[in-house]
């Protein structure tokens, strides 16, 4: 196994705590059930449009209100001391991301939101941070709280890490590699992880 290089963190869930209603959100849109993205695709010109403006002002309001997860900001602090590189991989848009980065003063090396494409669960954003922070998918992490994300760096051929804050996370411990609890138990995983490999060489 090689260095870990790159930590690619999703972030409604992950790295802040969950802030949208997405219920809320899909009453508003005239959604009865299943994902909003995919949903918005089926729609109507109009009625996407419609959409568009409800999800912008739901996630720019909860962006504004967001609080970060115990243990993000001094996580972020320790990957970046050991030279690792940070990415943000979201179905949020990037105004939202502005928003809470400026907030917390949260820097990343790469940002994937869903106007670059294909989002998760598809791989296209993971290959895509990859590709950004100049790493293969076996040096990078994918960490994330649901299902999508642990979906999306498996098929790109990440590790993955499933932080267990969402009520069915149970549902998704066959897609991780490792869960945590707590964001601070990354540095264990990784440190697990490289230590292992430095005994196979010796």
């Amino acid at each position: 196994m090689k260095r870990i290089a790159a930590i690619l963190f999703d972030l409604d869930g992950t790295l802040t705590v969950p802030c949208l209603d997405f219920a809320a959100m899909k009453e508003e849109m005239g959604i009865a059930e299943g994902y909003i993205l995919e949903e918005m695709k089926r729609m109507s010109p109009a009625q996407r449009a419609h959409a568009e403006q409800v999800l912008d002002r739901h996630e720019e309001q909860a962006a504004r209100t967001s609080q970060l997860n115990p243990g993000a900001a001094e996580t972020l602090e320790r990957l970046r001391r050991e030279g690792r590189k940070i990415g943000l991989i979201t179905r949020n848009c990037r105004a939202s991301v502005k928003t809470i980065s400026q907030i917390h003063g949260l820097v990343f090396d790469a940002v994937i939101t869903r106007e670059d494409g294909a989002a998760k669960p598809a791989p296209d954003p993971v290959l895509r941070a990859c590709q950004l922070l100049d790493v293969a998918p076996d040096e990078a992490i994918m960490v994330g709280d649901y299902l999508h994300d642990m979906q999306a760096g498996k098929t790109a051929g990440t590790y993955t890490v499933l932080l267990s804050t969402h009520p069915n996370h149970r549902d998704y411990h066959g897609w991780a590699d490792f869960v945590i609890n707590r964001l601070e138990e990354l540095h264990r995983i990784i440190e697990g992880m490289e230590d292992a490999a430095d005994m196979k060489q010796t």
